[in-house]
């Protein structure tokens, strides 16, 4: 099973490992380029309930750290179960904190998060199936990184769908 959107168009299928890997390395400079682009309108919401570029970009930095967390975790334990995760709950509170976050700081931490994950996904090929299951999902470490990949392209997609909106 591969990871698909048919709203922005993203098939985890048309990425072999290595290039899985390096468009996950990818991610941490595309955002930053991505923040800079948008300057003055960097905190400008297309419409009160689309986030920022900031925001997204700081939604981004958060779920790719919670991949690298559950790589980690399939990596060094055996099969781990964790309870199901509340994720509209967990979204929403974090989501309070993303507009006043400090630029730089977002971008700086979603590249070390990039990294880290490509770093982790590059260093374990022959353990990609491995995996975890949270509720009653299990997810392999590729479904993994496919995932934060997807996120993160999807939320590039909003941003730059949002930044044409607020632009004249």
């Amino acid at each position: 099973m591969h990871e698909h959107c048919d709203q922005c168009g993203f098939d985890g299928a048309g990425y072999d490992d290595a290039a899985l890997i390096e468009a996950v390395r990818e991610l941490g400079p595309r955002w930053r380029q991505l923040l800079a682009a948008a300057g003055g309108e960097l905190r400008a919401r297309p419409d009160p309930q689309v986030w920022s570029a900031l925001e997204y970009a700081a939604h981004s930095r958060d779920i790719t750290a919670l991949h690298c967390f559950g790589v980690e975790q399939a990596l060094t334990r055996d099969e781990p179960e964790f309870p199901a995760i509340e994720a509209d709950e967990l979204i929403d509170a974090a989501a309070a904190t993303y507009a006043a976050a400090v630029p730089d700081d977002v971008v700086a931490a979603l590249e070390t998060h990039t990294t880290h994950l490509a770093d982790l996904a590059a260093a374990a090929p022959a353990a990609w199936d491995r995996g975890l299951t949270i509720g009653t999902e299990r997810q392999t470490i590729r479904g993994l990184v496919e995932h934060a990949l997807h996120d993160s392209l999807h939320h590039v997609d909003d941003v730059e769908r949002g930044l044409q909106r607020i632009r004249p």
